[in-house]
């Protein structure tokens, strides 16, 4: 795709980026995408095994062996058990089978809770299912679900396609997380409250909208032309082809030529980024003709 406008003396030409750079390796990121695919290679790169992998990392790097003794404690976790046996002299930790309806013992530990905090925090997080370490985690990290759209483009999304894509119940699904650290916050917006919580939450969100227009590949770039010379020229834009050029014609062109982009023209051959001015005003006067 090519599109082309005149106005005296500019010649403008917006193109697809057939070579556009990866934002999540070409550029600074603030989060980290992290994602698992059987086919695709997406996201970045990451040493994470599966969503438990990553979820019991941020646990064990971002919450207290107490916040997390307590949330088993108080009964928070449907599925895990932390009692002391007062025969045996030991803090017990057991799970909950669903398919067999059964509690079954995980680890013992003798003696006082104190003797064995960091053991029975590291045994828990070893223990407690997904669902469980994500609530922990998210007290101090932001973590986003990541959805990919596989259907004739590959399109991401933090929330879910279904609904408002095409065949989503067949063609999507969950295939990772992108994630800041309470670390990655602070050092972003210099202090941890509820503004800069709100604040990274959204610059994630912008980072995976970014990462969908380079999948699905709305990635362009222009050449400018002035009496005939080529002056000026730019890849890697992202984005909407209607937000695109609007912000082409703000970093190109004088005012007076914006309206440019409102005017323009797709010529008729894909392979456009070798044409020269000459070929290109052609074109245009075949289409005005």
């Amino acid at each position: 795709m090519s599109m082309v406008a005149y106005k005296e003396p500019y010649l403008l030409q917006i193109m697809l980026d057939d070579e556009p750079m990866n934002p999540r390796t070409d550029w600074d990121n603030f989060g980290h995408m992290i994602c698992w695919h059987s086919r695709y290679n997406l996201g970045d790169e990451h040493h994470f095994e599966d969503t438990n992998d990553l979820l019991k990392e941020l646990v064990q790097n971002s919450v207290s062996p107490d916040t997390v003794i307590d949330y088993v404690k108080s009964g928070k976790a449907a599925h895990v058990k932390l009692e002391y046996d007062r025969s045996a002299g030991s803090w017990e930790i057991q799970s909950y089978d669903t398919h067999f309806k059964k509690w079954y013992d995980e680890a013992s530990f003798p003696g006082k809770l104190d003797a064995n905090r960091q053991e029975i925090f590291e045994s828990l997080v070893d223990t407690l299912p997904n669902s469980d370490l994500y609530t922990l985690a998210a007290e101090k990290n932001i973590i986003l679900p990541l959805n990919l759209y596989d259907h004739s483009m590959l399109r991401m999304s933090a929330s879910s396609f279904l609904g408002r894509a095409q065949h989503a119940e067949w063609d999507s699904g969950q295939v990772g997380w992108i994630y800041a650290t309470p670390e990655d916050i602070e050092k972003e917006y210099g202090s941890l409250t509820p503004e800069s919580y709100e604040k990274a939450e959204a610059l994630l969100k912008s980072e995976v909208e970014c990462y969908d227009y380079y999948l699905s590949g709305q990635c362009y770039g222009f050449r400018l032309y002035e009496n005939g010379e080529e002056t000026d020229c730019c890849w890697g834009f992202l984005g909407s082809f209607s937000d695109i050029k609007t912000e082409i014609a703000s970093w190109s062109l004088p005012e007076s030529h914006r309206d440019m982009v409102d005017h323009l023209h797709e010529v008729s051959d894909t392979v456009t980024r070798y044409k020269d001015y000459e070929d290109l005003m052609e074109e245009l006067e075949e289409m005005e003709a």
